[in-house]
């Protein structure tokens, strides 16, 4: 898999907001927190699970914690496939 972008898993959070039905999905960025989004927790498990089957990645209730906005979720997304990428290497 090619190295994937912060525009491509912001775009991906935002097709998966969009899906839930979180308004403004679209205008979603990496600054927003999930309360300014009104997202949920049940929202967060189906976005996490989105992230997990478009990357290839396993997203671990540890690390998904301290996760409070669009930008964490775009960093940590990266950093597993990164970490990914490099253990195929």
């Amino acid at each position: 898999m090619a190295a994937i972008t912060e525009n491509d898993v912001l775009e991906e959070i935002r097709d998966q907001l969009e899906s839930i039905k979180v308004p403004g999905a679209r205008e979603a960025t990496p600054d927003n927190t999930w309360s300014e989004l009104d997202v949920d927790s049940l929202d967060l498990v189906e976005l996490v699970k989105a992230l997990e089957d478009r990357f290839g990645i396993t997203i671990s209730d540890d690390d998904l914690k301290p996760i409070e906005s669009v930008g964490a979720a775009i960093e940590l997304t990266m950093r597993l496939a990164d970490s990914k990428e490099e253990a195929k290497a």
